[in-house]
């Protein structure tokens, strides 16, 4: 696993192995837990376009609603 950015507090951001991408999000309020999801393609596509930007704006939408990538759980 090779870690690729990391803001404390909000999100790690990790390659497994090569072409897998995890986001694990911190979420919560008063308890707090990490959320974990497995990039898809577009979301790959995204990130290689936009960088570590990209990875930040994706990690407020899943703090946000952790619903929608549910599927997506690594």
């Amino acid at each position: 696993m090779k870690e690729i950015a990391k803001e404390a507090w909000n999100y790690t951001f990790s390659e497994h192995r090569p072409g897998d991408y995890v986001l694990s999000v911190v979420c919560g309020g008063v308890g707090v837990y990490e959320f974990e999801i497995r990039l898809t393609a577009a979301q790959i596509a995204a990130y290689e376009r936009e960088g570590i930007p990209y990875i930040s704006r994706l990690a407020e939408q899943v703090r946000h609603d952790q619903a929608p990538f549910h599927a997506q759980k690594a």
